[in-house]
């Protein structure tokens, strides 16, 4: 998918892939409200959230890149999967237990399985539900529309080309969530205020990390495609 200024292409090889993941990292801990409350470094990130997720979805060929047309470089990456296939590998593997040193993994794992168990209200199956999982542009492309196009054609490929037929997104910016909501036609199925999350350490008592949290709740929304 192109346009005037800017190429929109699948993430095929490990070399852009891992570029994503850093591109993802630095953005997520520069511009993200909850990333910037848990003073998350963009090296942790990468190492914790970013680069895992990216490696682990890569080879659904589902994530997508966004390079500028004049110079080929990388200004942005929106990382998916197939919702089927994280649900099966972690039944197989048993690791929707595991605890993560990021409270945010855990908050919003605990999320994913609400809409997995509860919300979604279907049977899963290979090929039906997109797991939008992070979605970030350069700072000097904001405000372009990019973030934009880039999940519009990572929805588009996965429903024309793949036969899925819902998207599944968690947003933690009240921007990401008016686009979903209000241009995709998005509907919230669950909200959770982080400000009364607790998170269950194992060997350590309950704490509230987001108690003094002011960027707002967090909706599972899911879309139509």
């Amino acid at each position: 998918m192109t346009d005037s200024e800017y190429v929109y292409e699948i993430i095929d090889n490990e070399i852009d892939a891992r570029y994503c993941a850093k591109l993802l990292a630095e953005e997520f801990s520069a511009h993200n409200p909850l990333t910037i409350f848990d003073r998350t470094t963009p090296a942790c990130f990468f190492d914790e959230c970013s680069w895992p997720l990216t490696e682990l979805l890569f080879p659904e060929r589902l994530s997508f890149l966004v390079r500028h047309r004049s110079t080929m470089e990388i200004i942005g990456a929106v990382v998916a999967g197939d919702v089927y296939s994280q649900h099966e590998t972690e039944s197989v593997c048993d690791t929707s237990h595991s605890l993560h040193s990021i409270p945010l993994d855990d908050l919003l794992e605990e999320m994913y399985n609400l809409f997995v168990t509860r919300d979604f209200g279907q049977e899963l199956k290979p090929n039906l539900v997109l797991y939008i999982e992070m979605c970030a542009v350069r700072a000097e492309y904001a405000g372009k529309g990019i973030a934009n196009q880039l999940r519009k054609a990572v929805c588009d490929y996965a429903r024309d080309q793949r036969g899925f037929q819902y998207a599944f997104v968690q947003v933690t910016n009240d921007a990401t969530r008016h686009i979903f909501l209000n241009k995709m036609n998005g509907k919230e199925v669950t909200i959770i205020d982080p400000t009364t999350w607790v998170w269950k350490q194992e060997n350590n008592e309950p704490i509230c990390p987001y108690k003094d949290y002011k960027g707002g709740s967090i909706p599972n929304i899911l879309v139509k495609l």
